[in-house]
């Protein structure tokens, strides 16, 4: 008697819980795996039906679906399926999905999702770390706003073997594609002529997951020597001819040699030409405005199309924020004041092992990113980049998540717990809420006061500001370095050399004056030629070239 209620129990428990979900406001994903288990890779073939019936429409899960279609699925990310990123028994993975023609996986097939644009990759995020359901979701959002390609996003109920899995955000996986990213297609056979210079999509990011071609950029970055991997998203690898990945290589060598060695006060200067300054402008400006830890080193992607069609290197899509807006414990990502894209450059940052490529800092000593990036903040903070906008949005959509979210949350009560890297344990989602919100607010206002000054710190010639100098130059034993402060403060002088490697760094009290002078010994420098660059706060007052010869 005694077993057959226990096993009665265990039934009713287990129905119950299978059935906790039976209608919501949001569209419910429902997958059947048809007797496998969902692994890594490979996708595995299952059934899926969705139920959507519109915005503001109750969804059933008794009722009618309203597509039914074959996909794989497949567990997908990097750090996000890592096993300790869950706190035990509380495991929630991300999936990757593939609409299929059928259960053989030969074919893909373009569909709609939830009245977004049809397509065959979707990705199902489940915003495990961010239990505000908000941060990948508004940056998405911001970024779109902003100019940039990013990703249509819908909130989803899933259901997996007639099991509730929680509140997921479904996506729009970054590909090339007329909906994605719209550049030319480039098939193996074109390897001549306009045909040859797009369309390429690339990234710097890890190298977990699909196989891509790739290289090490020939720069470093910061305190340390590592360089960014830079890898060829499309075409894929197996579709990647040899001259296609020697033309890209060879442009985005040519790009960074021309940024790091150039002049930015050149108009001539050949990266000039090479990229759409106003994408690169809002990346800058939407990855600093959020704070993400992950910025510029990991999920960053570009793309270039056909030189007939405009053949510019343009950032985006953008991608991966559920540890930006004051979500990560490390790199200083909790705090609203200071830069994302200096985060690293710490003796400790300069151990990890990714680190920002060294454009961001160069391009912030040219005159027209500067100035291009203080007018576009200025426009952005009269319009939708603004603390009561944002909180309007974040409002509206925790309003619809309400009852979606206190289903998630019974299932996984992660609230008063240590999530991998939260900084701040919320011990609810209001207070999770709230805590974003102010976080926000406080950041836009640092950026605010950081911005309105770029057009006073941008580097400038000796002709634009004949206070700022190197001397003498050449140099045999020492050289004195001379700059126009615009504010008192600490002044941090770094030297590199024409290859990227840090010489000298040092840090100098400013004080109240308005030059900052120092003498540098150049008895260990051997000859030749480096830059001597001056920043006060993270940011470029001052970039000089220095000529060392006995």
């Amino acid at each position: 008697m005694t077993f057959r209620f226990i096993v009665f129990f265990i039934c009713i428990s287990s129905f119950s819980w299978a059935q906790s979900l039976s209608t919501s406001n949001l569209p419910i994903l429902s997958i059947d795996t048809r007797g496998k288990t969902i692994v890594d890779e490979p996708k595995i073939p299952t059934k899926i039906s969705l139920f959507d019936r519109g915005p503001g429409a109750l969804n059933q899960l008794s009722g009618s679906p309203t597509l039914k279609i074959w996909a794989g699925v497949e567990f997908r990310g990097s750090t996000s399926q890592a096993d300790f990123y869950f706190l035990p028994g509380l495991v929630k993975k991300p999936y990757g999905i593939e609409i299929w023609t059928d259960s053989t996986g030969r074919v893909s097939t373009d569909t709609s999702l939830v009245q977004m644009p049809s397509e065959s990759d979707w990705v199902l995020n489940a915003s495990y770390n961010d239990r505000t359901f908000m941060r990948d979701v508004l940056a998405q959002y911001l970024g779109i706003k902003m100019g940039l390609l990013g990703s249509r996003t819908r909130y989803v109920d899933l259901v997996i073997n007639d099991v509730y899995q929680g509140v997921y955000i479904l996506m729009e996986k970054i590909k090339k594609g007329k909906y994605r990213v719209p550049i030319s297609s480039l098939h193996p056979t074109e390897n001549t002529g306009d045909n040859l210079t797009g369309g390429y999509l690339l990234k710097i990011d890890k190298t977990s997951g699909s196989p891509s071609k790739n290289w090490l950029s020939n720069y470093g970055s910061g305190l340390s020597s590592k360089k960014s991997i830079i890898q060829v998203e499309y075409p894929k690898y197996d579709s990647l001819s040899t001259t296609q990945y020697n033309y890209i290589k060879n442009y985005m060598d040519t790009f960074e040699k021309s940024l790091h060695d150039d002049a930015p006060s050149d108009p001539k200067s050949a990266y000039k030409s090479m990229m759409n300054l106003p994408s690169f402008v809002n990346y800058f400006l939407l990855n600093e405005a959020v704070r993400n830890v992950d910025g510029y080193l990991l999920s960053t992607y570009f793309y270039k199309d056909k030189d007939s069609k405009g053949g510019k290197l343009s950032m985006g899509p953008v991608w991966d924020f559920n540890i930006a807006m004051g979500n990560a414990d490390y790199a200083d990502g909790w705090k609203p004041q200071g830069w994302a894209f200096t985060a690293r450059e710490t003796p400790a940052g300069a151990t990890d092992a990714f680190q920002v490529p060294f454009w961001w800092g160069k391009l912030l000593t040219d005159s027209s990113f500067v100035n291009l990036a203080s007018q576009r903040w200025k426009d952005m903070r009269k319009t939708f980049l603004t603390a009561d906008r944002i909180n309007a949005y974040i409002d509206s959509t925790q309003n619809v998540l309400k009852e979606p979210l206190n289903r998630n949350f019974n299932k996984y009560p992660l609230f008063g717990k240590k999530l991998w890297p939260n900084y701040y344990v919320a011990p609810s989602l209001v207070e999770d809420v709230n805590w974003l919100k102010n976080w926000i607010s406080q950041r836009l206002s640092w950026l605010d006061s950081q911005l309105n000054q770029f057009k006073v710190l941008v580097l400038g010639t000796s002709s634009e500001a004949p206070e700022s100098r190197v001397f003498p130059n050449p140099a045999q034993t020492q050289v004195t370095v001379q700059c126009f402060l615009s504010e008192s403060g600490p002044v941090e002088m770094e030297v590199v050399d024409v290859q990227g490697k840090r010489i000298f760094i040092e840090e100098y009290q400013g004080g109240g004056q308005e030059i900052f002078q120092q003498t540098l010994s150049l008895q260990s420098f051997a000859n030749g030629q480096y830059w001597i660059l001056l920043r006060q706060k993270g940011i470029p007052i001052f970039q000089g070239t220095l000529i060392k010869q006995n």
